[in-house]
């Protein structure tokens, strides 16, 4: 199996191209814009513009998704006591939320002093681009992920909110970069806001999601999502990550000891009831752990040396099946995961092109 010379990245992970020197293709792409990364004072500079420029100026400063996990709540807390702006939170109930999750956010939005809302679908139509997802892409997390982004680009318009923001992980949003939907708008956020079209952007990134989907089920998930869209007012979906250094371990001890955020032990992902279900799918169809392209994101950058992040990955391996979990997402979505894990076995198989 061939492996990137400098991440972690190997022949499971999709569309790999490596140079002469072996180096893969994302780290190539990671290069193209990590001096701009690195500049903090123009990071600071960007963000500043972006807030000041909406500040004041809507019904709300900033439209936040908070699901009761860590970074969302440190962003929360960031946005509120930080910057001094006015949030509205809101919570997507995908039918998998947690209700250790939910206390959390009852308890932290009355404690932070914000409005908040609980977004509901129409648990059919839900369940149906559930199936969908498993059944083309093998994951659930495909149709999460869209429902996601446009309901929070749509919530955003929706309740006047100049700024929608969200607390995805670097690793997160660099893991793939060059090659996803992410990419324009990690581009965008590194521009000064007025040199960006937002309408053109968004209209771009969701239409391309859009492209993958059968057309009978997308029309009915824009009705559910969209309905504040067809105008073009599109207000920008920022990274607080992209602008800040995202330090894991102090943004736990720091809520843990300043704020009442009390999550299970285990704090990642403790909001998903089938986040081991999802991953354990992935690594039936990729033959490795789902995190290895974030943790690669670690070492391209020199967070982590090679074995350190070694080490990260080869603990996420699922020895056990988590049989609990699979038989959740299998009697709320409704399909036989059989013929899904099969599939997922046969496409390990398969060169990631």
């Amino acid at each position: 199996m061939k492996k990137c010379t400098r991440c972690l990245n190997d022949s499971t992970v999709r569309r790999m191209n490596y140079d002469e020197n072996g180096v893969c293709g994302y780290c190539r792409s990671y290069d193209s814009i990590s001096g701009k990364l690195s500049d903090r004072e123009r990071l600071e500079q960007l963000f500043f513009e972006r807030i000041e420029n909406i500040r004041g100026k809507y019904d709300y400063d900033v439209a936040l998704g908070i699901s009761g996990g860590k970074d969302s709540v440190f962003v929360l807390h960031e946005l509120v006591k930080r910057y001094g702006l006015k949030v509205k939170t809101f919570t997507m109930l995908n039918g998998f939320f947690s209700d250790a999750a939910r206390k959390n956010v009852d308890k932290l939005v009355q404690e932070f002093g914000v409005e908040h809302e609980y977004i509901e679908f129409d648990k059919d139509l839900l369940n149906r681009f559930y199936r969908y997802s498993m059944q083309h892409w093998l994951a659930p997390c495909v149709a999460c992920s869209y429902i996601g982004y446009a309901a929070m680009i749509n919530y955003t318009t929706k309740i006047n909110a100049g700024l929608c923001i969200h607390g995805r992980s670097p690793q997160q949003m660099l893991r793939y970069y060059g090659d996803d939907v992410f990419t324009p708008l990690i581009n965008a956020g590194l521009k000064s806001i007025h040199e960006v079209d937002l309408n053109a952007l968004y209209t771009e990134l969701l239409s391309s999601i859009e492209d993958r989907m059968d057309k009978e089920l997308l029309a009915d998930v824009k009705g559910m999502l969209c309905d504040c869209l067809d105008g073009g007012d599109f207000r920008e979906f920022m990274s607080y990550f992209l602008y800040h250094d995202y330090d894991e371990q102090h943004i736990v001890s720091y809520l843990r000891e300043n704020t009442s955020w009390t999550p299970d032990v285990q704090y990642d992902h403790y909001d998903c009831r089938i986040h081991n279900a999802a991953h354990y799918i992935y690594e039936c169809a990729e033959g490795r752990p789902h995190c290895l392209p974030e943790v690669s994101v670690l070492v391209r950058s020199g967070r982590i040396s090679r074995e350190e992040g070694i080490a990260l990955v080869n603990k996420e391996h699922y020895y056990d099946k988590p049989y609990d979990e699979l038989n959740l997402l299998s009697d709320t979505v409704g399909i036989n995961l059989g013929p899904v894990l099969l599939k997922a076995n046969i496409y390990k198989l398969l060169p990631k092109k």
